[in-house]
């Protein structure tokens, strides 16, 4: 059974995806706010060394991260890593509407959050957890997103990462299509040339062409570049409120097909320009 946050993430998933360091989280939430980030990741996990878990659970726990504006989800320690339920009650007691669960490779991974978590976004970052990608997405109805994370991808093919845009395609596709079929949100891996904003925005264009909603964001100066490269275009909006203006009036003169522009214009069309439309609102609501 979904919960209300999951309905709300799914039917609107956020675009950007900021990680703060749990440890400074008091001090740079604010300020991720301030970028007009869609989400806030508090990452207890890679961004804490391990001899700090606890001093940043505890921070953790002081926090109050209830609320939509942005969404406010704790990145724990991954299963079966025995800190991985302790940060989950961290999370809970902070009021997260949900946590960022990495390295899935197995549906029982999921399974094993605990029932006072309402939200679950599962970090694909295994060749298995690739392969896997569908099972780890149906496992759990509380699932609103698979997350994409190229870094320790690369490290589990044994590859080093490179600066081009698109690396991995076919497992991006492959998390892309599973969270399609799953009817959740596919999360891109972040850029990591630090000082290059355009280029987040570019491969955030990229991965929306594979069907993902959103992208990891790990420097605030990329959050502007990848929000605007997720958003339709006033002319891609254009467009879609056309289509779909061509076809209801197809429809009204009993046809299921209409022309626009020398294109033929049938229901999938349609589907297509009202899920932009519904992504220029979203944005136009952030």
């Amino acid at each position: 059974m979904t919960t209300i946050t999951v309905e709300r993430l799914r039917a609107s998933p956020p675009r950007t995806w900021l990680f703060v360091p749990a440890l400074r989280a008091p001090e740079w939430i604010p300020k991720a706010v301030a970028t007009g980030t869609d989400a806030v990741i508090v990452d207890l996990e890679d961004a804490t060394a391990p001899d700090e878990k606890e001093r940043a659970r505890e921070v953790v726990r002081g926090l109050r991260l209830g609320g939509e504006s942005p969404w406010m989800f704790v990145r724990v320690n991954p299963v079966p890593d025995e800190r991985f339920l302790a940060d989950v009650a961290a999370a809970v007691a902070a009021g997260a509407p949900g946590i960022v669960l990495p390295k899935g490779a197995r549906p029982d991974d999921v399974r094993r959050v605990p029932a006072d978590v309402s939200a679950i976004l599962v970090q694909i970052e295994t060749a298995r957890g690739v392969l896997r990608a569908l099972d780890l997405a149906d496992a759990d109805p509380r699932v609103i997103g698979l997350g994409f994370g190229g870094e320790d991808l690369s490290a589990d093919l044994g590859v080093a990462r490179t600066r081009e845009i698109g690396e991995f395609p076919t497992a991006r596709a492959l998390v892309g299509l599973a969270a399609a079929a799953a009817g959740v949100s596919a999360i891109d891996t972040p850029w990591f040339d630090l000082g290059d904003a355009a280029g987040a925005g570019r491969e955030a264009r990229a991965a929306r062409q594979l069907g993902f909603s959103g992208k990891f964001v790990i420097h605030p100066s990329h959050v502007g570049a990848v929000n605007a490269a997720l958003t339709p275009t006033a002319e891609e909006t254009t467009g879609a409120r056309r289509i779909i203006e061509a076809f209801d009036a197809a429809v009204v003169s009993g046809s299921g097909i209409a022309k626009l522009d020398g294109r033929m214009i049938d229901m999938p069309v349609v589907v297509s320009a009202r899920r932009v439309l519904a992504l220029a609102e979203r944005g136009s609501q952030r």
